[in-house]
């Protein structure tokens, strides 16, 4: 079900997977939504990485950042998907390839256009909307249910 994820430390990542990721979330964020924000912080390093690759290019990348850093829950951020990759499902296989991971509840801060996408995934509001570097975002939550799986 879950073809070519990857998911390193910060330590694991290559010179090169670290330089695309970085160069993947500065396209999207910052050059196409406008968001001129900064977008590396000391969570890269405690965070968990997910990617996915066409060859060696990286075209899909999550963040998981471990429980106590952002919230009490695990949370999920830097969701980002190259332009050419999108809606092929990929960010959608590495959310519930984290689901399974972690076996615990999710909580993420989502652009508002992205609101359903996020509830067919399991998340559902919590807070918001409210505006997040110029953005309508939802605080959203994933309460894992041990009796689904």
């Amino acid at each position: 079900m879950y073809k070519n994820i990857y998911v390193k430390t910060f330590s694991e990542l290559d010179n090169k997977e670290l330089y695309q990721i970085l160069d993947l979330r500065l396209r999207v964020f910052v050059l196409e939504q406008q968001c001129f924000y900064q977008d590396t912080d000391e969570k890269d390093f405690v965070s968990l990485h997910y990617f996915m690759k066409d060859d060696e290019r990286i075209v899909s990348y999550i963040r998981l950042i471990p429980p106590g850093f952002k919230y009490e829950e695990y949370a999920i951020s830097r969701v980002v998907t190259d332009p050419a990759y999108r809606n092929l499902g990929l960010a959608s296989q590495m959310i519930q390839k984290i689901m399974d991971d972690t076996k615990s509840n999710i909580r993420i801060s989502g652009q508002a256009y992205l609101k359903s996408y996020y509830e067919h995934l399991g998340f559902s509001v919590i807070h918001g909307p409210y505006m997040e570097d110029d953005i309508p975002h939802y605080e959203m939550l994933y309460v894992y249910n041990k009796h689904e799986v």
